[in-house]
């Protein structure tokens, strides 16, 4: 058997089938992706000339989900040229193409005697070795290959991928009876290193963890909300974001999931687990049922919970559903008292806490709902999973929360809760009670940097597994290993002489405390440390400056400090740059303005795959000031200087047409919808790597900063001669902006905002050709950063953002 998967197909060219193929080819798969030949010719075709021997006939459907692939909002491909490595085909002409691939999935639709069928088809044209897996998302293991040789079944398992692949990070994992355990073991290595994901070994039942509570508590929530004549929008509400949920809490999640679907997956679990105590939960409540039969099944018919339509103004409006009358009105905002107090605590502990023992209707909402779900997943294990850890990891990975039951159960008190479960008749699981009766109060434990969860068959606490090549900062945190820290950022210790400075502000935005850490960092490392990584576990890396700090000094026209503060942290990022210890940055989620300049003041980066990075500052009515004008200038051009190395006088070549392309990019604000696509717009370099899975990031930029000293480290020098477009390439950059303002296409502001950025691309006014210091960049970016900011429409801009969250064309 081969020990490194190198080539895949997907079988089933439907939505999840070519975004699974998708996220192969992200990460350098070359993939088949094979489906049906077509029955009939439509009248496309035969317009076409095609007949039912032609390829592109034969091989439509294949060809067709890649395309929706391609086209898929969010996008399923890093970037369009990774569908290259895709190539499509037919089951019926293209089937022996799958005698030379290491591991295939199947992503038929969902039916148990056509998997049956695809898998005889598969197994007359495997060679040995390769793994074969289903992407079902309930039917059981044993019943799909039992009619398959020996061989077969010890090389089958289900990989059930969460949709949308590329984002979801869970990956349910479930052998056969017969699975070899090293089939587990390549494709657990595959998934994980290779594809990103996060794995959940669970066990051949239906639904397998994340979709067997996920639908139950769906179902709960349905049953409560007519009881208590709730909403839907306040539902919504109540179980999104203010939970730790995902902002498309309970209904809009079963608008996109499809209610067809939600209905198939409880009918599954209903048939296939009769022993289920809660098994008559699982038959679809008189309303699902009602909606189905209209055919409100959710975003695939275009109406479920939610319609979205226009109003008499053409502006786009989202509809609610009346469940009574199952017609739709206007959302409604909740008012719930117990719901707007929740909003102001901090932390989603204390919020889902607040909500628990609330006493109004929002209260018993939450303490109904909840309760249910928490003693129903106590009840599965060990029936789905072995354990608490992989049951509350299903549920945050698969549906976007930020904590699982068991985790939830914690956060209100588990002695606490109990005491009012019972109070409310509820049957409290055996093992929960034990739990508590032998004095453990809680279902996790940290002691000594070290997160333990109690494990059912020993009665004791475990050990959380870290696996090799993660490292957790909190964790380190609590050994002891931070060297310096302030409010807004620490810098720890993460072994092998490399120091990590770690940002904790909310969304990391930067500020005075960042950037002091930034210049003590890289006094400290210089002093005692071989590298620094800069990195952090947030959602997002930095979303860029302090709004709030920029638009009150210039409301109070605060002039010096706000230069001293422009001034100090382009000298913190210049001391980055040039430290004579490499920096690599590893940035995650957002990368924002002066998030992404941090990121650009580093040797290396070693970026997440889910990268969004971005100079977005002229979306607020500025400019990049921290050295990003500088640096995607010369991020543009540098290559033209590895030329003059070779002998060819730099005046050979035009920089306009380089010009343009960094201005392009900073004044229409241009964020990257992945990591490589970053690459592509010139913020990251060729020789910048990429993480799939986030939770090695830290380590492989650590690995980074190893391996630069290994080769022999040699600092940079500062440039004292770049040579820059001057004053008629500036020109040419008015020129457009003028067009592009008398054409509509730009506001007054718009060409202010766009002028500045061209002026410090071109290096001022100056002669063509003219060679001039990063320090004299800087000083034009500072300058035009502060003459921006006294402009009372680029103080709107920042005040809108702050106040919306979208920018503001003025």
């Amino acid at each position: 058997m081969a020990r490194t998967i190198k080539k895949c197909a997907a079988i089933g060219a439907g939505v999840m089938g070519a975004a699974i193929a998708a996220q192969l080819a992200n990460v350098g798969f070359e993939t088949i992706l094979l489906d049906i030949v077509p029955t009939e010719l439509t009248d496309d075709d035969k317009n076409k000339g095609l007949n039912k021997e032609s390829e592109e006939f034969r091989n439509k459907l294949a060809q067709d989900g890649l395309s929706t692939a391609l086209n898929s909002k969010p996008a399923s491909f890093y970037v369009p040229e990774g569908a290259n490595l895709i190539t499509v085909g037919n089951m019926e002409d293209n089937i022996g193409w799958l005698s030379d691939v290491d591991w295939i999935i199947e992503a038929v639709v969902e039916r148990l005697d056509i998997k049956k069928s695809v898998f005889e088809k598969i197994e007359a044209v495997l060679k040995p070795g390769t793994i074969v897996t289903s992407n079902t998302s309930g039917i059981s293991a044993k019943a799909m290959c039992e009619d398959r040789s020996k061989d077969f079944q010890k090389r089958f398992a289900i990989t059930h991928f969460f949709n949308p692949p590329r984002y979801m990070k869970l990956l349910e994992i479930v052998p056969g009876p017969d699975t070899l355990p090293e089939v587990i073991q390549i494709l657990a290595e595959t998934c994980e290193n290779g594809l990103g994901k996060g794995l959940v070994h669970a066990k051949d039942t239906p639904n397998f963890v994340a979709n067997r509570i996920g639908v139950y508590g769906m179902f709960c929530v349905i049953r409560v909300l007519m009881d208590l004549g709730l909403t839907i929008e306040a539902v919504d509400e109540l179980t999104g974001p203010v939970v730790g949920n995902a902002k498309s809490a309970s209904f809009r999640t079963a608008d996109l999931v499809g209610l067809d679907t939600l209905l198939h997956v409880a009918e599954n679990v209903y048939e296939g687990a009769p022993d289920d105590e809660n098994r008559e939960m699982f038959k679809a409540p008189d309303l699902l049922k009602q909606m189905i039969g209209k055919r409100l099944l959710g975003e695939k018919t275009g109406q479920g919970f939610y319609r979205k339509t226009e109003d008499s103004e053409g502006k786009r409006v989202i509809l609610s559903l009346d469940y009574k009358t199952l017609k739709y009105r206007p959302r409604e905002e909740a008012k719930l008292a117990s719901l707007e107090a929740a909003k102001e605590i901090s932390g989603t502990s204390g919020r889902i806490r607040s909500l628990y023992y609330a006493d109004d209707i929002a209260g018993e909402f939450t303490f109904r709902t909840l309760t249910e779900s928490l003693i129903y997943s106590a009840n599965r294990i060990p029936e789905i999973a072995d354990d608490i850890v992989n049951v509350d990891n299903a549920m945050k990975w698969g549906f976007g929360r930020k904590m699982g039951p068991f985790e939830t159960w914690d956060a209100i008190g588990v002695s606490e809760s109990v005491t009012k479960m019972k109070e409310a008749g509820y049957q409290i699981p055996i093992w929960v009670q034990e739990m508590l009766k032998g004095g453990k109060e809680s279902f996790y434990k940290r002691e000594a940097g070290k997160l333990y969860f109690y494990d059912l068959a020993s009665r004791d606490y475990k050990e959380v597994p870290v696996k090799p090549g993660v490292i957790l900062l909190p964790s380190l945190k609590d050994r002891e290993r931070e060297v310096a820290g302030n409010k807004g950022a620490s810098l720890i210790d993460i072994g092998n002489g490399v120091a990590c400075m770690e940002f904790h502000t909310k969304m990391n935005a930067i500020g005075d405390d960042i950037v002091n850490m930034i210049i003590k960092a890289a006094d400290i490392v210089y002093r005692d440390f071989e590298g620094l990584v800069i990195a952090n576990h947030a959602d997002n890396f930095s979303a860029g400056a302090n709004l709030y700090m920029i638009l009150f000094a210039a409301q109070e026209e605060e002039w010096d400090d706000l230069e001293w503060a422009v001034k100090t942290f382009q000298d913190g990022l210049m001391k980055l740059k040039y430290l004579d210890k490499p920096v690599v940055a590893a940035p995650a989620g957002m990368a924002l303005a002066g998030g992404c300049e941090i990121c650009l003041a580093a040797d290396r980066i070693r970026y997440a795959a889910e990268t969004y990075m971005g100079l977005v500052e002229v979306g607020v009515g500025l400019i990049p000031a921290g050295g990003g004008t500088k640096e995607l200038l010369l991020r543009n051009t540098e290559h033209l200087f590895e030329v003059q190395k070779e002998g060819v006088y730099p005046r050979q070549i035009e920089l306009m047409p380089f010009i343009a392309r960094a201005f392009e990019t900073i004044a229409l604000a241009k964020v990257s919808t992945s990591g490589p696509e970053a690459v592509k717009l010139g913020y990251l370099r060729p020789t910048d790597k990429m993480t799939v899975n986030r939770d090695f990031l830290i380590e492989d930029a650590k690995k980074t900063v190893l391996a630069m000293n290994m080769e022999g480290y040699t600092p940079p020098r500062p440039l004292e001669e770049i040579r820059v477009a001057g004053e008629n390439t500036f020109a040419m950059i008015k020129l457009a902006l003028w067009t592009l303002h008398e054409q509509g296409y730009a506001t007054d502001h718009d060409v202010t905002v766009a002028t500045k950025v061209g002026y410090v691309l071109c290096g001022g006014n100056v002669l063509t050709d003219t060679k001039v210091s990063e320090q004299y960049l800087l000083d034009l970016e500072r300058e035009a950063f502060l003459s921006l900011c006294g402009d009372p429409k680029t103080q709107a801009r920042i005040q809108h953002m702050l106040t919306t969250g979208k920018p503001l064309r003025n």
